[in-house]
Order: structure tokens, then C-alpha cells, then sequence
């Protein structure tokens, strides 16, 4: 059960945001265990800033709560197996060389936070990337 909203628009000529929220109520089957890998909140914030027409910039930030590692036995009591909630800060800039040509970087982790996105078992855990960056030349024909 659950539900997911998603906002995103022109605020000025200058400036496109991007929203995004979703709640997640979840269980399995026979309603006695939590789901694995189901947060609970998901929240993510994105904004495009032109400074000029052919120079923009972008910053957002993504925020998932904690999650289950495995399926949680709501009879058992104790510690379970979780995922940390983490939230991560990414950047963008791109530059518009003509109508048909773009040369962009995006830079995600801005600040190099250690975050568990998803698991594959109890001792499998995926670390999130580290401090990185995407350079892209784009075109159009």
C-alpha cells in the first residue's frame, strides 16, 4: 500500500524543478513479515538553473529511508538485518555549443557519503558509488 507523487514544471523562464515523493506501506503474502528492500519514504528534489541560454546548471538531492535486508518476521523480536537511510547530493552543468551539439558533467555524491542502496542477501550489501563524475558530449542529427 502505498502512493507516489511527482511534481515538476517551469518556475521562471530560468528555472525547471523536479519533485518527487512516495510512501510504501508494504507486506508480504501472509501479512506476517515486512518485505525486503521496501523504504518506507523516498524523497528526491531536482533543479535546472540557466544562467544563460546556452550555459545551465543543475543540484539535487535523493533521500530513501532505511529498508529491510531480508523479509522481517514481525513475531521475532530483535535486531534485523537494515539498510541505512542515506541521502546523496548530486550537480550538473552543461553547455549548449550550438543547436546541435551539448557538452555536459554530472557530478553524483557530492559529498562522498557511504551509502547502501540495495542488498543482495545478509552479507551482500551494495555500496552507493562514491564522489564521482559523467562528462558527455551529446548531438543531435
Amino acid at each position: 500500500k502505498g502512493f507516489e507523487l511527482q511534481l515538476q514544471g517551469q518556475v521562471t523562464d530560468a528555472l525547471f524543478v523536479t519533485a518527487g515523493y512516495s510512501y510504501l506501506d508494504g507486506e508480504t503474502d501472509t501479512g506476517l513479515e515486512a518485505p525486503r528492500e521496501v523504504p518506507e519514504n523516498m524523497f528526491s528534489l531536482y533543479g535546472n538553473y540557466l544562467v544563460t541560454e546556452q550555459f545551465g546548471v543543475g543540484l539535487g538531492v535523493t533521500y530513501q529511508d532505511e529498508s529491510f535486508i531480508t523479509d522481517r518476521d514481525f513475531a521475532k523480536v530483535g535486531a534485523h538485518p537494515t539498510l541505512p537511510s542515506y541521502t546523496r547530493i548530486d550537480a550538473s552543468a552543461f553547455y549548449d555549443v550550438s543547436d546541435d551539439l551539448r557538452i555536459q558533467v554530472n557530478v553524483e555524491n557530492l559529498t562522498d557519503t557511504l551509502y547502501f542502496p540495495n542488498a543482495h542477501s545478509t552479507h551482500q550489501a551494495t555500496v552507493g558509488r562514491p564522489l564521482n563524475a559523467r562528462f558527455t558530449v551529446s548531438g543531435r542529427f
